[in-house]
């Protein structure tokens, strides 16, 4: 108790007083040389945005399901493929795009594979952060 007391008392002692802080040069350096090293860090990694996915198909039968999943892996390799089971439906979601445009130019490319409508929604993508890119986080 007699710390707090006698801190309270310091601090009251110097209000109305400034600090003046002088910054060597070479911190500004150091910051700049820890921000390259922090971006070199996160190439090739996996960070999750928000983004588009292709609802490709939504049925309660698991075996139509594995076919269309298997249809996207062998026509679209370099596409990511996610297969989920959400009582009482089986859904198959395509791609991880940034856009709107970018997911919806692949969908339209796909109707020639697909009787359904395949649809654009919302989520959270992943993506591969390259060397020309840098993870900004406000």
């Amino acid at each position: 108790m007699f710390l707090l007391v006698s801190l309270h008392i310091t601090t009251e002692a110097q209000i109305g007083k400034s600090v003046h802080v002088k910054r060597d040069p070479r911190v500004d350096k150091l910051v700049e040389r820890q921000i390259e090293i922090n971006n070199l860090s996160t190439q090739g990694r996996i960070v999750i945005e928000q983004g588009y996915r292709l609802l490709v198909v939504s049925t309660n039968k698991r075996d139509q399901a594995m076919e269309v999943r298997s249809i996207l892996l062998k026509e679209y390799p370099e596409y990511k493929t996610y297969m989920s089971y959400q009582a009482p439906n089986f859904k198959v979601h395509f791609g991880n795009f940034k856009t709107y445009r970018d997911a919806d130019k692949l969908r339209i490319e796909m109707a020639r594979f697909f009787s359904t409508s395949i649809l654009v929604i919302p989520s959270k993508i992943e993506l591969r952060v390259t060397n020309q890119e840098t993870i900004n986080h406000p």
